[in-house]
């Protein structure tokens, strides 16, 4: 879940991030570890600017900043979204025809394992919004990693449906813990020049992880002559989760951070204009991006006549999409204007889509599914982008809680829809062709909102 958060921090004051606890001042202490780990900071007096003024890292005296990032670090933390919402998450997609022949799955309890891992995510992001002011966040980011584990393991390890959407349900909410404390943390340190660069290590890293599943399950399958093959990928994948968790633990040291109350962002998301087609247009997206995905292996063999492992390899092409959307759309953002973009994205969607519901060739259905992975991975960043073009930094994590207070129900809501209605039909037509006009929905919504009152977009970063 991914760049979006990218913007936003790119342009965050220095001042207010001593202040708000949230994010990390370049005086932080990160203990004794392997150079390439740790981050080396300026003095204070010369990271924090006075109240009113002009964001820099520079001294006041006017010489460059002294702050190195140490990528080491930063790649550490960017792994565990891979453990969120690529593992945890986009795996099922993977691994759900292979999972639904040998237990015998029906499309709706497909589905329903789509809205638990979704459901349980959104409980994650609950618990995190009201602990995150008490509890260290990379207290947080480990005992999501330690929950995914145990969900992964149990997935792998599972005989029944029942234990499968547990397992799921438990990769979900880790995940929620994760992919709400990975940002802070790996902005930490970091001068305001290289965060865009640094948090987009976020998206790459998934990026290249979902390029990297589809291989590896294609490989291993072959190694085991067996196109059956799952539950052993699972474990793999539990096993690869500890690993980095030892990382993490032995080479990252988080500063203590200041402890806040939570802040209502209710009230400043209602004072955006446009708020509610924006919010409308989010939960369009929540429908279509927790479906999309958790049936097309199903959709491209059942429908569309892809063998087994052209289907699995079809998701790497997602994933190379979703490298280059995420950067190309942010960038467009700068200069058209992110609910232009937005709307954009939300048209792509719609298009690709559509072409998932019909009889089209196999060649314009990687070229659909290509364009998939490039618009949705960007569509969450564009959203964080616009919110923080509106609202303050201190407020900016609270209101885009609250817009996931929205997300959140709608993406539950989705695979099980999308379950539902192709097995009511025998086919994935339906399904395809409600996510194509929720798509469009969206897009209209961005499509016709007025620039009255919006900030001007913020300059992309050049790292």
């Amino acid at each position: 879940m991914e760049a979006g958060i990218q913007r936003h921090l790119g342009a965050i004051n220095a001042a207010d991030q001593v202040h708000a606890g949230a994010l990390t001042p370049a005086t932080a202490q990160m203990g004794r570890l392997p150079e390439v780990f740790t981050v080396i900071a300026a003095p204070l007096a010369n990271a924090v600017s006075t109240p009113g003024a002009p964001a820099t890292d520079a001294a006041a005296s006017g010489k460059p900043p002294t702050e190195r990032v140490r990528w080491g670090r930063v790649v550490l933390v960017a792994l565990s979204g891979v453990v969120s919402h690529v593992f945890g998450r986009a795996t099922v997609g993977v691994l759900v025809p292979a999972m639904a022949d040998d237990l015998e799955l029906s499309d709706t309890l497909i589905g329903a394992l789509g809205s638990a891992n979704m459901g349980a995510y959104f409980a994650g992001v609950i618990i995190v919004t009201f602990t995150a002011g008490r509890i260290e966040p990379f207290i947080l980011l480990r005992a999501g990693i330690v929950t995914s584990t145990v969900g992964l393991a149990v997935i792998g390890t599972a005989s029944s449906a029942a234990a499968v959407v547990i397992g799921t349900a438990l990769a979900g909410l880790g995940g929620g813990g994760i992919w709400l404390t990975a940002p802070v943390i790996a902005s930490e340190g970091v001068p305001a020049s290289r965060r865009g660069a640094a948090l987009g290590t976020l998206t790459a890293t998934m990026g290249a992880a979902l390029i990297g599943v589809p291989l590896a399950t294609t490989a291993l399958r072959s190694l085991a002559a067996d196109d059956a093959l799952w539950r052993p990928i699972w474990l793999i994948q539990a096993v690869l989760s500890v690993v980095l968790l030892a990382a993490l633990s032995v080479f990252v040291r988080a500063r203590r951070t200041e402890r806040v109350a939570a802040v209502g962002g209710f009230g400043a998301l209602f004072r955006i204009h446009g708020w509610k087609r924006a919010v409308a247009a989010y939960v369009g997206f929540a429908y279509m991006a927790s479906s999309f995905a958790n049936f097309l292996g199903r959709a491209l063999e059942g429908d569309h006549d892809f063998s087994r492992t052209a289907a699995t390899l079809v998701f790497s092409w997602m994933g190379a999409g979703s490298i280059v959307g995420a950067l190309a759309f942010g960038r467009l953002s700068d200069r058209i204007g992110r609910p232009a973009t937005m709307a954009t994205v939300m048209a792509l969607i719609a298009g690709a889509s559509a072409v998932l519901a019909t009889r089209a060739p196999g060649a314009l259905i990687i070229v659909a599914v290509v364009v998939f992975g490039a618009a949705s991975f960007s569509f969450p960043s564009l959203t964080a982008t616009f919110v923080s073009d509106h609202v303050s930094d201190r407020t900016f994590a609270a209101v885009l809680g609250s817009m996931t207070m929205f997300y959140g129900p709608a993406s539950v809501i989705g695979p099980a829809t999308s379950g539902w209605l192709a097995d009511r039909t025998g086919n994935f037509s339906a399904t395809y062709w409600a996510i194509a006009a929720i798509a469009a929905a969206s897009c209209i919504c961005m499509s016709t909102m007025r620039q009255r009152n919006a900030v001007a977009p913020q300059q992309a970063p050049l790292g």
